[in-house]
């Protein structure tokens, strides 16, 4: 493979994410079961082999850990199918076949210059980024690359929030794309969304080395009336694994003080994600996986507010992005991808 195996004893989707890339970057352009059925296990004395069928020249796994290996190959094919059948045309693969037979393969360009759509294009960019997080790719160049995953990530969560709300939105979060500092974005903010009014002083709290109050993008939906009382969403944007630990909802009455005259007491608290909610979900062997991983997402939305990861953020960023955007953001992730997919190729050769 083009890549590193996951760990063995990885989530149903960080292993789905592994065959997806795998599928992007391997020589034969398509993944199944067989793949699966190639993991290594460090971690313990696996007697399994792989031999052929030679009639058929089908794959076959000996009887040692046969039943294991169809549990795996089974659990991943129903997290394929549900990435699949959640985004429809905004995934950027094409299942075949089904268990225990079955295929992965890219799907190819859409547009009429060649490139995938944008609800795919955001996929490929939350998949690669969430890879390079877990180790998957790695090497010099997926080094580089991991330091422009939050800005870019960010840009796309932006989009997303005023695709949430049907409303507006705003990059808030440090660096800020027109560089302004905290004081002036906040009154840029007041000043595009028509409400609230700065504090006439600075917070005695404050050692004026604010950046962002822990608040990354603003979105804002107001209605005919043009009076306050409108929905508002104080997102923060986490690309990293220990994302359950930065909720927004302790940084909201810190980012509030700086005004004398909020420009919203009730707000929803979001949090912007690339990788599948339930990603570190193990499951339970007495329980359908389906039903620990919605018991998860009901625990995480009242802990950290509303959750918008991969299969949430892809359609409602793309829907922007594809009316609103003036090419820079869509011609970064663009070249992100590709240099992320050469970072693969090419950590795979430096392993070698």
């Amino acid at each position: 493979m083009p890549i590193d195996s996951p760990r063995p004893d990885g989530t149903r989707s960080e292993l789905a994410d592994w065959l997806e890339v795998s599928s992007l970057t391997g020589p034969n352009r398509g993944v199944g079961r067989a793949e699966l059925f190639g993991l290594p296990d460090a971690n313990r004395d696996d007697t399994r082999t792989i031999e052929t069928d030679p009639e058929t020249e089908e794959l076959l796994e000996t009887d040692i850990l046969g039943s294991e290996a169809s549990e795996i190959s089974g659990d991943i094919f129903e997290e394929l199918l549900f990435r699949a059948r959640t985004l429809a045309n905004g995934y950027p693969f094409a299942l075949s076949g089904r268990e225990p037979h079955w295929l992965l393969r890219p799907h190819a360009a859409t547009t009429s210059d060649g490139k995938t759509t944008c609800a795919q294009t955001v996929y490929k960019f939350c998949l690669l980024a969430s890879a390079i997080r877990d180790g998957i790719i790695h090497g010099v160049a997926a080094e580089k690359l991991a330091a422009g995953i939050p800005r870019l990530f960010q840009a796309v969560a932006t989009e997303a929030a005023a695709d949430v709300l049907g409303g507006e939105s705003i990059s808030f979060g440090w660096p800020r794309p027109d560089g302004t500092a905290f004081v002036p974005a906040l009154q840029n903010l007041t000043a595009r969304m028509g409400m609230g009014a700065l504090a006439a002083e600075t917070p005695l709290w404050s050692r004026g080395r604010e950046k962002d109050a822990g608040v990354d993008v603003i979105a804002w939906r107001g209605f005919a009336d043009g009076r306050p009382g409108k929905l508002v969403l104080f997102g923060q944007v986490a690309s990293g694994r220990n994302w359950p630990d930065k909720s927004v909802k302790v940084d909201i009455p810190r980012f509030l003080s700086w005004f004398s005259k909020p420009p919203a007491k009730h707000c929803i608290p979001a949090i912007f994600i690339p990788f599948p909610q339930h990603h570190a979900c193990a499951g339970r062997r007495d329980t359908a996986f389906d039903m620990v991983a919605a018991a998860e997402a009901w625990l995480r939305e009242q802990e950290v507010g509303l959750v918008i990861d991969r299969m949430r953020i892809v359609g409602a960023a793309a829907r922007r992005l594809a009316t609103r955007d003036d090419g820079n953001t869509l011609g970064e992730l663009y070249m992100w991808i590709e240099l992320a997919l050469d970072a693969a190729r090419t950590g795979a050769a430096e392993a070698d």
